[in-house]
């Protein structure tokens, strides 16, 4: 992909290398904006909601089990 790059275009490259319905929803929830850099474009795909606190009593765990 050569940049800079709209979102319309980044969706549209999703959908001809045949990404799944969930990564091509998250590409059209992106602001409709020009990317210039593929790190544009991760910062702006929407991170889907998590259980609250699911990743942190993982964390909890890793530093338990260093700890010991």
């Amino acid at each position: 992909m050569r940049f800079p790059v709209t979102r319309d275009a980044v969706v549209n490259a999703a959908l001809d290398a045949e990404a799944d319905e969930e990564m091509v929803s998250a590409l059209r929830a992106m602001p409709a904006a020009e990317f210039n850099e593929a790190n544009e474009i991760l910062r702006a795909v929407p991170l889907p909601e998590t259980e609250p606190d699911s990743h942190t009593e993982a964390a909890r765990v890793r530093e338990r089990d260093q700890d010991a």
